[in-house]
This record gives structure tokens, sequence and C-alpha cells, in this order.
């Protein structure tokens, strides 16, 4: 079983995965796709983050290419890639999986993880290690956004797409929703 999770920063991923992480141990195997991405990125010069996302975009969806294929020849029981659908940016939203990755990933399910605005908004600004637009109306926009681009990789790849709740103290629920989905 391979699947990709997306949600947008502060919908609580890391802990529900980390909750995955626990139950399956060694028969899960968590990805995630911008650490592979860095990996290739550095193959072709690139130190860090800041240095990838200035190389050419040619260059990038290369390193894009690369990651997914590399992922995509991963054996293991259960895999889950850990992106997100949609990336904001000062000039608009990218996709976080466009159509040539998410074909190359052929993932077996999609699946969102999302909570609600005031909740993500509230956690963002609880995190002082972080700088992340925290309004509700910013949230709100984030959030329809990680679900647009969710059903256009569905679509693309044909995969079903899942949409869990993460609510405030109940990523146990969350976790267990996507053990779920997965099929565990």
């Amino acid at each position: 079983m391979r699947a990709v999770i997306g949600g947008i920063p502060g919908v609580g991923k890391s802990t529900v995965l980390d909750i995955l992480r626990a139950k399956l141990g060694a028969r899960l195997e968590v990805v995630n796709y911008g650490t592979v991405m860095m990996e290739e990125a550095k193959l072709r010069g690139a130190a860090d983050r800041d240095q990838m996302r200035r190389l050419p975009a040619q260059v990038q969806r290369e390193i894009q290419a690369s990651a997914a294929r590399k992922i995509s020849s991963m054996k293991v029981e259960f895999l889950l890639v850990d992106t997100h659908f949609s990336i904001k940016t000062p000039q608009g939203y990218l996709p976080g999986m466009p159509s040539h990755v998410v074909s190359a990933l052929a993932p077996d399910a999609l699946i969102v993880l999302f909570a609600s605005a005031e909740e993500i908004s509230s956690r963002r600004a609880a995190d002082a290690t972080r700088v992340r637009e925290s309004s509700i109306e910013s949230v709100r926009e984030e959030l329809e956004m990680e679900r647009l681009f969710a059903v256009a990789a569905s679509n693309e790849c044909g995969a079903p797409l899942a949409m869990i709740m993460n609510r405030q103290g109940e990523a146990e629920g969350a976790a267990n929703a996507l053990a779920a989905v997965m099929g565990v």
C-alpha cells in the first residue's frame, strides 16, 4: 500500500504520523517528499532548500521527478509519502503533487488531513518556533487550496481521496482513521 498524505502547516500531521509509526513499527515507512527532493538537489549542487528553490524551474521539475522515482521504487508493506498538496508562495499557490509527480508515485490512496481553521490558527499562534500566517481567513483559504489541489491529484492518478479530520486532542482517532484508509 502506497499512500500520499498532505495537510497544511499546523494541522497536526507530524503528531498523527508519529502515532501511526508507533502502532505499525517497521511495517510502515514514512517518507518526507521534500527531504527526498533535497537529497536529489544536493547531487546537483544545492546546499539547502533555499538554494533548491532558486534553481531553474526545469531543474526543479527534474529533481521532483527523480525524487518521485526514488520513492516509487521503495518496497515496503506500507509506504506513506508526507507532503503538501498545495504550497503557498508570495506569487500564489504551487502544486505540491504536480501531475508528473503523482503519476510517477502511482499511489493507492491520497489523504488530506485537516482541522478547523480556528484550531489551526490557534496552533500556529502558539508555535513560537515558526513564522506562519495565522489569521482564520488565511487558514481557511489554505485549507480550501489544499483540498482543491488534492482533488486535482486524485483526478490525475485515479487514486481515491480520503479526508481525515484531526480535532484538537483527538490525534489518536485521526491516526486510527489513517490506518483504516491504508487497510491496516
